[in-house]
């Protein structure tokens, strides 16, 4: 399991702390355009992408902003509203069909007080989730379409059998036909 390699190999979770975890979390099961949170609901979890593809996006005057994916592996939440208790301002949705460990704010909360040991696993979902915010926003402000597209690539090298071109360019910040343009271009160049 993936979550287990994580936990143990990579936060340095016991066996014992990572069995425990992983029985207060609930299994989730999505069917693809199914939703694990809406916009406007108080995000109430930290999710572990067992299987499957998913995407964050903010609906506004009738049009989709994808802010991310998360494929096999990642961590998944609207985490200023899990931190805060504020509405999210933005939705989860699958795009595959989907299996989420979830682990609820309160459960959380306890294991951060029950053991020292779990304020590692705090730390690292909160800095693997700083990282690919501050990667993307840099990328936004910094590079031009090509390069961000490059990035998207090499941050997610599948993606495309996986994520329509809409959403790609969705993410990207361009319309599709630029796209389309984009992978016209010899991108080993």
């Amino acid at each position: 399991m993936i979550l287990e390699n994580i936990l143990i190999n990579e936060v340095g979770l016991s066996s014992d702390l990572y069995g425990r975890l992983i029985d207060t979390c609930d299994k989730v099961f999505l069917k693809r355009k199914d939703y694990l949170l809406h916009q406007g609901q108080i995000c109430r979890f930290i999710g572990f992408v067992e299987s499957g593809v998913l995407r964050s996006y903010i609906e506004k005057e009738g049009d989709d902003y994808i802010s991310d994916f998360y494929f096999e592996g990642s961590f998944i939440t609207s985490y200023r509203s899990f931190l805060t208790k504020e509405a999210s301002v933005g939705s989860i949705q699958a795009l595959e069909d989907s299996v989420i460990y979830c682990l609820s704010k309160t459960n959380y909360d306890q294991l951060l007080q029950a053991s020292n040991d779990c304020y590692k696993l705090g730390k690292y979902i909160a800095d693997t989730l700083f990282i690919k915010k501050c990667r993307k926003e840099t990328s936004l402000l910094m590079d031009n379409a090509l390069d961000r597209y490059k990035l998207l690539l090499q941050t997610y090298p599948n993606i495309e059998q996986h994520v329509s071109q809409y959403h790609i360019a969705s993410y990207l910040g361009i319309k599709p036909e630029s796209l389309s343009r984009l992978k016209s271009l010899n991108i080993g160049q």
